[in-house]
């Protein structure tokens, strides 16, 4: 608790130094300069699984998949308190936010049956703090941002390529030239593996170089995109290169290359996206993206190196009023984000979670495209707008996701079940496919002045139903 207290400390010897003493009730994130204490208590009605589905029992670490059982429902949580600091002056921008809630995994050990609140124990406050943190400066041609913060690629509510799924440790560079915008983003990805994956890191290479180990403790992501506005017509370009087990260099990082030409063989993995809005009119526009992990041709070397894994997405928007409704189709191949048999490789993003409470070291493996990673389906409908300065915000998934059969148990495909035909040694087979499972997700948020209500369900079997209360306070500045 002493992290606790000394960052508390820390907030309140700024806010002596850096704002007025007049606290305002009731201040929301319009100021310009601030500290804002926000409260949102809760009461919850539930049965829902709460139970990780993870790949090694390791004390140092276990490989987490946060979508099975789940659904990502640990993240649309609100923290009992979240204290927001923001400072911009110039250009310059400063956002810092501190929660206190449940840690990571014992959030949904909270939810059962009978009614429940969200004021944490001292034993299992998260102290993985901060979700949210950067520092960028910007003006009208170009933007630097450094720090924890969601990127997001395209125009698709689920984006296959970089999505807004979790937060990004990121460094993020746009620039502006009239009808074009410039993107590129150096991702870190946490580099502690498994014993079993890194005995494969170690052990295992590329068939292109054989007997070339790249094993340094190490996975970046670069990322470039070109973005075109033609009016009713905007497109973008864009490429991504993961680059694990090397420290990177100029060549893997250069913001002005193609990826696919650098040949990064035995550390380096290569996507790349095109996606595309039409706007028909100013309340109907469609929308779609197909990004490219790999393409099976004859030039690969020796005989199902990799398979062809891609994915596409197609969809609509009609504004209505106040409201908005949507609709789109996701489909992504059974070898998607996974083609490459060493761990580094995977193309999605790790994160570190500390938790006292009883589930020990989680190395959460997030998605860095598709929400619900490789081999799925999924159609979704959803509405959105204001009603009486009320937020709605209703949504329907149809799920249908791949499995795979490990040992005697049957889970979801995740990045862990990797192609083993692209390296020059020995590898065991693949683990056999499972049967498709389908789900049915529905879910409502609304926002209102002084509450909020989260309720999820799948396939109506599991539920959950939270009611926040909200009250905020706090110092501002102009």
């Amino acid at each position: 608790m002493r992290r606790v207290l000394f960052l508390f400390i820390y907030i309140f010897l700024i806010m002596l130094t850096v704002f007025s003493s007049n606290w305002d009730n009731g201040l929301d994130r319009k100021s310009t300069n601030y500290v804002l204490f926000e409260l949102n208590p809760r009461v919850t009605l539930g049965n829902y699984n709460g139970d990780f589905v993870t790949k090694y029992n390791w004390g140092w670490g276990k490989p987490t998949n946060p979508a099975e059982n789940l659904f990502y429902l640990q993240d649309e949580f609100k923290p009992f308190l979240n204290i927001a600091f923001h400072v911009e002056h110039n250009g310059l921008k400063i956002d810092f936010e501190v929660p206190f809630q449940y840690e990571y995994g014992a959030k949904l050990r909270m939810v059962s049956d009978s009614f429940t609140f969200n004021f944490p124990s001292l034993t299992m406050v998260d102290m993985n703090f901060p979700y949210l943190g950067y520092i960028e400066y910007g003006n009208e041609t170009f933007d630097i941002a450094v720090g924890r913060f969601p990127l997001k690629w395209g125009w698709s509510k689920y984006p296959l390529t970089i999505s807004s799924t979790t937060h990004q440790d990121n460094i993020t560079f746009s620039a502006n030239f009239s009808s074009m915008k410039y993107y590129f983003h150096a991702i870190s990805s946490y580099p502690l593996l498994s014993p079993g994956e890194r005995a494969i890191q170690e052990n295992f290479s590329d068939q292109h170089t054989p007997g070339v180990y790249f094993d340094e403790p190490s996975k970046y992501v670069f990322a470039h995109r070109i973005e075109f506005d033609l009016g009713k017509f905007e497109f973008g370009l864009g490429e991504l290169n993961i680059v694990g087990g090397k420290t990177p260099d100029i060549i893997d990082a250069n913001p002005v290359v193609i990826f696919h030409n650098t040949y990064g063989e035995g550390f380096s993995n290569v996507v790349a996206s095109i996606d595309a809005k039409l706007e028909i009119t100013n309340d109907i526009s469609f929308y779609g993206e197909f990004a490219l992990d790999d393409f099976e041709s004859s030039t690969e070397i020796g005989s199902g190196y990799k398979p062809t894994a891609y994915a596409f997405n197609l969809g609509g928007r009609y504004n209505f009023g106040d409201f908005t409704l949507w609709a789109e189709y996701d489909h992504v191949s059974e070898w998607m984000y996974v083609t490459n048999y060493l761990p580094y490789l995977r193309i999605n993003v790790r994160q570190f979670h500390l938790n006292n409470g009883g589930t020990g070291r989680l190395l959460v493996d997030y998605p860095l495209g598709f929400v619900y990673g490789p081999d799925a389906r999924m159609a979704s409908l959803g509405a959105r707008g204001e009603l009486f300065d009320i937020k709605i915000d209703v949504e329907y998934n149809y799920l249908t996701k791949g499995t795979v059969v490990d040992d005697d148990t049957t889970r979801w495909k995740w990045f862990w079940d990797t192609w083993t035909g692209n390296v020059a040694e020995d590898a065991p087979d693949t683990l056999p496919k499972g049967k498709n499972e389908k789900y049915h997700i529905f879910s409502i948020n609304i926002e209102g002045e002084y509450f909020s209500l989260l309720y999820k369900t799948i396939d109506l079997s599991q539920h959950f139903l939270g009611l926040y209360g909200k009250y905020s306070f706090g110092i501002n500045s102009p």
